[in-house]
Parts: C-alpha cells; structure tokens; sequence
C-alpha cells in the first residue's frame, strides 16, 4: 500500500512543486510588501522628527529676532559672539550695578541649543550660508549642494546615510531674507526673498534602524516559518488525500473485479484471467485445466428457505473452494450459482482429483435454517487444453458439456471431458 501511495506521489509531485512555490512566492511577495511598507514609515517616521526639529528652530528663530536678540548675563563660560561686531552691532551691555550682559542672537542661541540636545540625545542642527559670518555656518558639500539647489527652486532636501557608521538622516531647508535679517546680512547683497541659507538638522538614525532590523528579523523569520508550515501542510494533505484515493481506486478496483457475495473473481475477471492463462501455456507449451462447478438443485434452496439463505449458501461454498484448491489455482463466480477453477500446469486426473476434493469439502458444510441442518453437493465439469483449442469458448463450451453429463448421471460428482 505504501509503494503505491509513494507511486501515485511521483505523479502529482510536479503539480505540489507548483503549488508549494505560489504559496511560497506569495508569502515571499507579502513579506516584501511588509518590508518596503515598514521601510517607507521609518523614512516617514524620520523624516517627521526632523520636520519637528526644524519648525522649533524656526520658532526659535522668530522668537529671538522678534525681540531682536535676547542679553543674557556673561558668566564663566559664556563669550562675546565676535562675529556681531563685523556686522556693526555692540553686543556687549555693562549694567550700573556692576553685571555684564552680551547680545545672544538667534544663530549662536540654535547654535547652543544643538549643543545640548547632541549630547541629550545625538540631534544636531545648525545654521548655514554660502556667505556666513560666522565660519562655523560655513555649509559642508552636501549641504552646499542643497543650497544651490534652493536658489535653483528646491523647497528641501532629505537623504538617509548609507556609507557612513552610524546612519544618519540628514534634513535641510531653506531660509529666506526678511527684513530682520538685513540687520546683520546688510552688507551681503542679500535681498528680502532671497535663499539665505539654511537650517540643516541630523538625526542619528540608530535606534530606529535597529528597531527596524529587529522588525525585519521576526518578519522574515515568521515569513520562513509561515512557508514552511504551509508547504507541510500541502503535502500532508496531499499525502492524506492521495491514501483516500487509493483506497476510492482499491475499492473500485475489488468492485469491478470481484463478485460481491463471495469475495472470489467475477466473470468479467476470470474469464479475462482465463484468456491469459491460456495464451501462457499455449506459449510455453504447459498444460491448463480447468472446471466449472454448479451447486445441485440451488433453486430448489433459493425457493424453499429464501434468497438470504441461497446467499448465505453461496457465499460459504465460495470460501471452501476458495480454501480448498492450491494457491496458484485461480477461482471465480461466473453466475448465479456457477463457479470456476482454473488449474495452471496439471494434468487432467490432477485436476479431477482438485475437483473431487473441493466437491467432497462442500458436501461436508453444514448450513442451519430454522433448527434444521441443510448441507448441499455440487457437480463438476472439467476439461484441458487441447492442440485445437483456438480460444476459452472451445474450452468452456466443453466443460459446460461435461457438467451437463455429470448432472445427467446423477449429480454430485465429477466429469471429464
């Protein structure tokens, strides 16, 4: 049983090797989708935090030019911005009571406010310019290209690090001149509209790349998983349905060559075994008998105890010859209370022999029906291959002749012709 499951596999293989890959390829193409899905939001996600970043400078910003600038005591640490003095403005204030104040302009306050928030939690942002005062603002080449880019049109700029450790996102946006930028910017050739510069935030890109690569991790894992368990589930189902269909096959196969009452060959089968049996000994030059058997007066049983009785006497006289005769005879039903033998490889007088033996077996069985005992006796046919026999018809015809002459002669016994 199990070679022929293994056998029916070999045949549906390639259609499971294509059922396995669409359901994998379909995992695989929604893992993706989850891959590049969750690869756009930390994008987004960083992309947010910076837009964040950037509108609390500009807030900043405006704030402190509002009040243009904001004095801030000089205490250890803190330092006259040099740069304010270039552009004709005195930032520094002594009070009567003895305290000295300095100007804190809205680019060196960002300016010390990146300070901390780098050191709080790795953010930093600055002011830039293609003609800064202050060399610090001085643009690195990535943000000088985004400048130009700017004054060509652009509205900002974006970017995710990739050769350098540890990622970075970077994020610029312009600056325009207002009117109170040209306190400083007066001397520049600066104009109100005009891109002035820019503010440029990082963010360390990190921890969310990590939590990303986690993310990814379990993803890709549970993905692995998911094709795994779904490609073991096809083939248990495929094996579980293949077994059904075996046995759907087997039983169809016993229905249509066995008869249903005995358990032994049905016509259509021995008859068709008969035909090769006798092509074989016809080929080998071997000898064939064969005999054909009818249980005496049935009718008579079928008619006085019923037709379950005659089935129930059937199906016993079937198992007796069926236990009776060699293992190599080959027996079946060919009607109504008709059987055949067929007897590879024996003379004639072995098989009268076979067929007295079975004969004397069925004469022994007792059937009970309504506290009697009914036992019945069979007549027998039997015939060999002949030199002229061209076919089963000649065989058969002859051996139901001999049937007719066993029960002409009194029945219960065995006649050859």
């Amino acid at each position: 049983m199990l070679s022929k499951h293994f056998t029916s596999y070999s045949h549906v293989r390639p259609f499971l090797t294509i059922i396995c890959a669409f359901l994998s390829l379909l995992v695989c193409g929604f893992t993706l989708f989850l891959y590049f899905r969750y690869d756009r939001l930390v994008a987004v996600r960083l992309h947010e935090q910076a837009e964040a970043y950037y509108d609390l400078i500009i807030h900043t910003k405006e704030w402190n030019s509002g009040y243009g600038g904001v004095y801030v005591e000089k205490r250890k640490g803190v330092e006259t911005n040099p740069y304010l003095r270039q552009a004709d403005i005195n930032p520094d204030l002594h009070e009567p009571g003895g305290r000295d104040f300095t100007l804190r302009n809205h680019a060196i306050m960002i300016t010390e406010i990146s300070r901390m928030t780098e050191k709080d939690g790795g953010v930093k942002f600055r002011l830039i310019s293609l003609a800064p005062l202050d060399p610090a603002n001085t643009p690195d080449n990535l943000e000088k290209g985004a400048i130009q880019g700017f004054v060509a049109g652009g509205t900002e700029f974006a970017r995710l690090s990739s050769g350098q450790y540890p990622r970075e996102y970077r994020f610029i946006k312009p600056l325009y001149v207002e009117q109170s930028c040209l306190a400083c910017h007066k001397n520049r050739g600066y104009s109100i509209g005009n891109v002035i510069g820019a503010i440029s935030v990082t963010l360390p890109a990190k921890t969310i790349l990590a939590e990303f690569k986690t993310t990814m991790s379990l993803l890709i894992s549970f993905a692995i998983a998911t094709i795994c368990m779904l490609v073991a589930c096809t083939y248990l189902l495929a094996w579980r349905l293949l077994i059904k269909l075996d046995e759907a096959q087997n039983h169809l196969v016993i229905q249509a060559t066995t008869d249903e009452l005995t358990g032994l060959m049905n016509r259509r089968n021995i008859l068709k075994r008969l035909e090769e049996e006798l092509q074989r000994a016809v080929r080998l030059q071997e000898r064939l008998c064969i005999m054909i058997i009818d249980l005496d007066h049935f009718k008579q049983v079928n008619d006085t105890y019923g037709h379950p009785f005659g089935d129930v006497v059937l199906k016993n006289t079937g198992a007796c010859i069926r236990e009776t005769v060699r293992k190599y005879d080959i027996t079946g039903r060919i009607g109504g209370e008709e059987f055949l033998i067929i007897s590879p490889g024996v003379e004639i007088d072995v098989a009268i022999g076979l067929a007295n033996r079975v004969r004397g077996q069925v004469s022994e069985l007792e059937f009970e029906h309504g506290g009697q005992k009914i036992k019945v006796t069979l007549s027998v046919g039997a015939t060999i291959l002949e030199p002229n026999d061209l076919g089963i018809v000649s065989m058969l015809k002859r051996a139901d002749r001999a049937l007719y002459l066993a029960k002409e002669q009194g029945r219960n016994r065995v006649v050859a012709l």
